[in-house]
């Protein structure tokens, strides 16, 4: 049980090993960007002010921009590492929803570059980070004010996040009773961000219209279905197969569970949900916004790997989705 061991061991091996995984994964990318012409072999990006004013210049640089984008997912397996550990969500400390998060995210090309997608999910984790703990807080608590202060500073990179706001008010809900204020700090979070674009922009640049224009191209629902090749069907096949079986496991065991690790794998479900809902109707299929559907699978299938039984199936089950990682980036 070579990677079942490794990948479930938070130690040094085990930290060795996903960072291998990951620096594999975007092997392919940096073989590319070596053999790039110039920043067209990057798929165009451009966003809020701060997007543009931060990473608007990486585009130009494939290889500091893949690299970048490696760091970025780094951060947000160690953070999904972190809420399993604090919020006591598997059985023992574990790498595997890194491992997870990893496979499912970056294994298309599109998705191992810096866009607003991947900026924003950095931002929309670190909100829910804090509305996990929400149920220890007395009501009327800052923290959710806080959270949604987080979310909105994601949405000056990438604007769509305001799209999640129902998804707040839905996990407050689940896990606890709220007051209407507590409700009501998110929109006074998204308004005090209409109102600094709006000053900037009509009182300070005096272009009222840039404002609408920043809105538009922004808030712009746009792209379509492009076919892939054969092999991504199979490989993402595969593992919402894996998803399906993770989810009849933690349903036959969801009363067992703690009380607060039952509300936030329910707040999970509602995080997958609407990620998927994003994918399809909002991003358009933007492979970088597959980012949204794996943070909350990440614990889904890390809690059913490890559950004692069987282990050399799930062994085998590694070795094969590892299998299909390597295929599709020969294919693709």
């Amino acid at each position: 049980m070579i990677f079942l061991r490794i990948f479930k061991n938070n130690r040094a091996t085990g930290t060795a090993g996903m960072i291998l995984l990951l620096i594999a994964i975007f092997v392919p990318s940096f073989i590319d960007a070596f053999g790039a012409s110039g920043p067209e072999e990057l798929l165009p990006n451009s966003g809020m002010p701060f997007y543009n004013l931060i990473f608007g210049a990486i585009h130009k640089v494939p290889m500091l921009n893949h690299f970048v984008a490696m760091l970025i997912m780094m951060l947000i397996s160690y953070i999904l590492i972190r809420i399993g550990v604090r919020d006591q969500l598997l059985q023992q400390r574990s790498l595997m929803p890194a491992i997870f998060f990893i496979l499912f995210a970056a294994a298309l090309p599109e998705a191992r570059q810096v866009s607003p997608a991947l900026i924003g999910s950095l931002f929309y984790l670190l909100c829910f980070v804090i509305l996990f703990e929400v149920q220890d807080k007395k009501p009327d608590t800052l923290s959710i004010f806080t959270a949604s202060l987080i979310l909105v500073l994601g949405s000056m990179f990438y604007l769509k996040l305001i799209w999640f706001l129902p998804l707040i008010w839905v996990s407050l809900w689940t896990m606890r009773s709220v007051t209407w204020r507590e409700l009501f700090y998110p929109v006074v979070a998204y308004m005090l961000l209409a109102l600094l674009l709006f000053t900037w922009y009509w009182g300070i640049k005096v272009n009222g219209a840039g404002f609408v224009e920043l809105l538009q191209e922004n808030m712009a629902i746009s792209g379509s279905f492009e076919p892939l090749h054969f092999s991504v069907y199979i490989y993402y096949g595969f593992i919402l197969l894996l998803v399906l079986i993770a989810s009849i496991y933690m349903a036959n065991r969801f009363q067992t569970m703690k009380i607060v690790a039952r509300k936030i794998y329910q707040v999970m479900f509602y995080m997958f949900l609407a990620g998927v809902l994003f994918f399809h109707f909002i991003a358009r299929f933007d492979s970088a916004s597959l980012v949204y559907v794996a943070i909350p699978l990440t614990f889904a299938l890390s809690n059913y790997f490890h559950r004692k039984k069987s282990p050399w199936i799930h062994e085998i089950i590694i070795w094969i989705l590892l299998g299909l990682t390597v295929y599709v980036q020969l294919m693709v």
